[in-house]
C-alpha cells in the first residue's frame, strides 16, 4: 500500500456501531378502509412512515415475511384485499432518496386503485390500522471499527439491531449514500467496495440475511483491493 494512502486512512476516524432504540406511541389517527388509509398516509409524519415500513425487520431479525411491512399486512389480513396487499409489498423502497419520495408512492398506488374500483371494504371495528409515532433513541454499541479489517470482524458478531440502524438510518437522514457503511469505505479510498455496498439492496432478505451477505461482499472487497 502507498505510504499516502496509509495516511490518509489515518486521518479517517473509526467506523462506530450503533443503534437504535425505539419507543412506539399508539396516535388518534386510525384507518379502516383503503380511502382511510390513504388519508393517514397522507397525514402521517415521516417517522410513522418510516416505521411502519421497516419495524418488521426488528421483530424477526431472521424472517422476511410475505407482507414485508405493516401497510401491506394490514391490507391483506384485516381487508383481505390481496391486490392491494401486493403492491404495498413491493414498494421500491431501495431507491427512495428519502421518506417523501415513499409516502408519496403509497399514496399513488392507493389512490390508483381507488380511482379505479368501487370497492369500499371497512374492516370490523377494533381491526383499525392505528397509526404510530415513534421515538428514535440512538445508543452506541461497544463496537468500533479503525481498520477494513477490524470492520469485518465486528460485522460479524454485532447485535443485529446495529446493521438495521446503519442500513436504514439514511432513509431518515439522507446523507447522499444509502447506508453508512459505504460512506466510511468511501472516506478510506476503497471506492469499488463502496460502489457495490451502495447498489445493495437491504430489503430482499432478513437482516440476518444481510448480515452473511455484507460479509461476503467486504471479504471479496478487501481481497479485490489488497491485490489490485
Amino acid at each position: 500500500m502507498p505510504h499516502d494512502a496509509r495516511t490518509s486512512r489515518s486521518l479517517i476516524g473509526p467506523f462506530e456501531f450503533r443503534k437504535a432504540a425505539i419507543l412506539v406511541e399508539a396516535t388518534p389517527m386510525r384507518a379502516g378502509s383503503i380511502s382511510q388509509l390513504l388519508t393517514g398516509v397522507t397525514l402521517a409524519t415521516e417517522l410513522s412512515i418510516f416505521y411502519h415500513l421497516h419495524q418488521h425487520f426488528l421483530v424477526d431479525p431472521n424472517i422476511l415475511p410475505e407482507y414485508p411491512n405493516d401497510f401491506a399486512r394490514w391490507v391483506a389480513q384485516h381487508l383481505g384485499n390481496g391486490v392491494v396487499a401486493e403492491r404495498l409489498a413491493n414498494l421500491n423502497l431501495f431507491r427512495a432518496a428519502n421518506l417523501q419520495e415513499i409516502r408519496h408512492e403509497i399514496t399513488v398506488a392507493l389512490a390508483q386503485y381507488l380511482a379505479h374500483t368501487s370497492d369500499r371494504r371497512q374492516v370490523q371495528p377494533g381491526l383499525e390500522f392505528i397509526f404510530c409515532q415513534p421515538r428514535i433513541l440512538v445508543l452506541p454499541c461497544r463496537e468500533t471499527a479503525a481498520t477494513p479489517e477490524a470492520f469485518l470482524e465486528a460485522l460479524r458478531t454485532v447485535d443485529i439491531q446495529s446493521i438495521a440502524y446503519h442500513l436504514f438510518e439514511s432513509k431518515v437522514v439522507p446523507t447522499g449514500a444509502r447506508n453508512d457503511f459505504t460512506r466510511w469505505f468511501e472516506a478510506l479510498g476503497f471506492t469499488d467496495l463502496a460502489d457495490r455496498l451502495d447498489t445493495f439492496d437491504p430489503y430482499l432478505n432478513s437482516l440476518e440475511d444481510n448480515r452473511n451477505y455484507l460479509v461476503k461482499l467486504i471479504a471479496d472487497g478487501l481481497r479485490r483491493h489488497n491485490h489490485a
